[in-house]
């Protein structure tokens, strides 16, 4: 008798395999965009309190503009005493004056 497999058997193997990493690498990859995307969610949460405690002590003012968002808000230990939060895809926080809003990337 014969010891090993045949060349059917390692290809059936592969084949299975294939399939197998098929299903799983897609849902792994979803996974990973979707922690970003709660993450981000998280971040920019925190940004509006911090936001809303500005205004608090600015008598009800909001930052006149994006870069008194960064520099009063984001560059403050006052607000964010270990660093402020950072985007997981990289992209800057941006707070939007007309609308007393913060955005990111998609959000």
């Amino acid at each position: 008798m014969r010891k090993g497999f045949t060349l059917v058997e390692v290809l059936l193997v592969v084949l299975i395999l294939a399939v197998l990493a098929s299903i799983v690498i897609p849902r792994i990859a979803s996974s990973a965009g979707d922690a970003k995307d709660a993450k981000c969610d998280a971040n920019i949460a925190n940004l509006r309190r911090a936001l809303e405690l500005y205004a608090v002590n600015n008598d009800g003012e909001y930052p006149a503009s994006n870069a008194d968002f960064q520099s009063d808000i984001l560059n403050s230990a006052t607000y964010f005493p270990h660093g402020a939060p950072v985007c997981p895809y990289g992209d800057a926080y941006v707070f939007v004056p007309a609308t007393d809003t913060i955005t990111s990337h998609s959000h």
